[in-house]
Parts: C-alpha cells; sequence; structure tokens
C-alpha cells in the first residue's frame, strides 16, 4: 500500500449544479493509496470515508499516525475534520434533513465552493453535536434548518470568502 506522502495524484471534479450526490462527494479521479477512486461509490459508508481522505490528501500523514495538528495555534483533528464533511455528505446522499441541500444549493448560488459549503455545514452540525455532548441538549430540527437558513452569517471571514 501506498504512504499518504505517495498517494497523492488524484484530482476531484466540481460538483454539478442540481446534482446531490455530486455535491455529497464530487466525482475523484486517480489513484489514492492504491485504490482506483472512480469505482468507489459515495454511498457506501467506507468508501466515501476513502474518496474524503483523498480529497484531503494534505491530511494523510496526519490522519495516518492518528496525531492531532497545530492550524492557526489550536489543536485541530483530522478524523474529526472528516467525520464532519461525512456527516454533512451523508445528509445530502439521503436528503435528510432537507433543508441541508436547500442549504447547498443557495449557498452555491451565492458562490461559495464545495469545500467552503460543507464547511458552514459541518459548522452547524457540530454546533449541534457539542450541545448534546457537553450539554446534554437533544437536537432540534427546527433550529438546526433555522440555523441553516442563516449561512453564510460570518462563515467563512469575509476576506476568506472567494466566490467561483
Amino acid at each position: 500500500m501506498d504512504s499518504p506522502s505517495d498517494a497523492t495524484d488524484c484530482w476531484f471534479d466540481e460538483p454539478v449544479a442540481g446534482d446531490r450526490q455530486s455535491w455529497a462527494m464530487p466525482s475523484g479521479h486517480g489513484r489514492y493509496r492504491g485504490i482506483e477512486l472512480k469505482f468507489l461509490d459515495p454511498a457506501d459508508e467506507d468508501e466515501l470515508m476513502m474518496l474524503l481522505e483523498a480529497r484531503h490528501a494534505e491530511l494523510g500523514e496526519a490522519l495516518e499516525s492518528g496525531d492531532e495538528m497545530i492550524v492557526d495555534g489550536e489543536p485541530f483533528s483530522p478524523r474529526l475534520h472528516l467525520a464532519m464533511h461525512q456527516i454533512v455528505a451523508n445528509q445530502l446522499l439521503a436528503e435528510d434533513p432537507p433543508e441541508t441541500w436547500q442549504t447547498v444549493r443557495r449557498l452555491a448560488d451565492m458562490g461559495y465552493d464545495w469545500h467552503n459549503i460543507m464547511h458552514m455545514i459541518a459548522r452547524v452540525v457540530s454546533d449541534d453535536l457539542y450541545g448534546a455532548i457537553k450539554e446534554s441538549r437533544e437536537m432540534d430540527p427546527a433550529d438546526y434548518a433555522r440555523r441553516l437558513q442563516r449561512l453564510p452569517g460570518d462563515w467563512p471571514p469575509p476576506q476568506a470568502a472567494e466566490p467561483r
């Protein structure tokens, strides 16, 4: 099996407007860790994670070692980062909740790219997960939908937003 540093001979298509699956995980091409990406099915949890890892090849060494990274002076878990991408992708694939797909379409129409959109939605998901774990707060689907409707909010910061 290739090491992560040798495994970056891959690229991804841009998502297709109106195609939920391509927004869940854009089509991959080339090889990552010896696997031909075009044969992977994002509807399969393990294959989706492999696609996400390939899409984030720069995290390969940290993913393999299990180490956290420091980004902008803050601890960063590559595994948790990919898990958040996976949650958003699964919401899109299942169209559950439907507000996730509505939000993707709206943000894409505003010019945000795939990665920024996934991060904005993942931030809303992570807030809910944090509340459920740390505060024993139940998930509130109506509140989740309202917070999705408020995106982009201040994410990403205005100087970081790069319209397509």
